[in-house]
């Protein structure tokens, strides 16, 4: 892992311990309270550890990650980001978004459901690439 991106993560990480309660007001995100205090869970868990004991096939910010939409089987690939680093023009899916908040320490091979609009769609992780 590029230990820029992991400085930038840790900076993150305290920003958003340290702006929790303001985050939680802020009502542009569309992650609830339980949906935020959950993401900074994962993100203490993986950033916490050596750099080097995150699994190769789990998704990290930074991640390019393969995603097949197990209702049609059309393939998608993103790349998690920071919210400052996120362009969805440009497949850059911030952390904070739905979907990047459920991707963050899931594994290739995993099905994850999310709730998109009034639907619930299954992706199933095709591929992870922490080098993209």
């Amino acid at each position: 892992m590029n230990t820029d991106i992991f400085v930038d993560v840790r900076r993150f990480i305290s920003w958003l311990k340290d702006d929790y309660s303001r985050m939680v007001e802020f009502r542009p995100i569309t992650l609830r309270p339980i949906e935020l205090a959950s993401l900074l869970d994962k993100l203490e868990g993986i950033y916490d550890v050596p750099v080097k004991s995150a699994s190769s096939v789990t998704v990290l910010i930074g991640t390019k990650v393969g995603l097949m939409n197990m209702s049609d089987f059309t393939e998608a690939s993103i790349v998690i980001s920071l919210p400052s680093e996120s362009n969805p023009a440009e497949g850059k899916i911030s952390v904070l978004s739905p979907l990047g908040s459920t991707l963050i320490g899931r594994n290739r091979g995993e099905l994850i459901k999310l709730c998109l609009g009034n639907s619930e769609n299954m992706f199933c992780i095709i591929s992870v690439d922490q080098n993209p």
